[in-house]
């Protein structure tokens, strides 16, 4: 009988390959996620690691060609970067995060809760 951690991988997996969510499931069985996380801790894991993404491709994304941003860009980037936060820190309070070790928890938030921003996107 599969928890309902699993279940919701399962869920997830259950979808095309080359979505978000099924990547997101296909890692987090990977890492074992279902077993130690409950069912809250993966959705919030899973809604930080969307926003994250989302972060990633709005930092990564071509520019205008005097490499300037839009204000609309600017504000739209803002929000992303505090859902993400916000998102990210309400996993980290969440009782499933606090119980995983310093070890158990790098994987994670190295594969799922890192932005990463191209060189060539950074300021000069």
């Amino acid at each position: 009988m599969r928890n309902n951690a699993q279940a919701f991988l399962d869920t997830l997996a259950n979808l095309p390959p080359d979505t978000f969510e099924n990547r997101f499931s296909k890692t987090s069985t990977s890492l074992g996620l279902g077993l130690v996380f409950g069912r809250n801790e993966l959705t919030l894991l899973y809604e930080a690691a969307v926003r994250a993404q989302l972060c990633y491709i709005v930092l990564n994304s071509p520019r205008v060609a005097d490499a300037k941003i839009k204000s609309l860009d600017e504000m739209t980037r803002v929000k992303l970067e505090t859902e993400f936060l916000t998102a990210r820190d309400i996993l980290y309070a969440s009782p499933g995060w606090q119980n995983l070790s310093a070890s158990e928890q790098d994987p994670i938030q190295r594969i799922f809760l890192t932005v990463v921003i191209a060189e060539c996107n950074l300021a000069p």
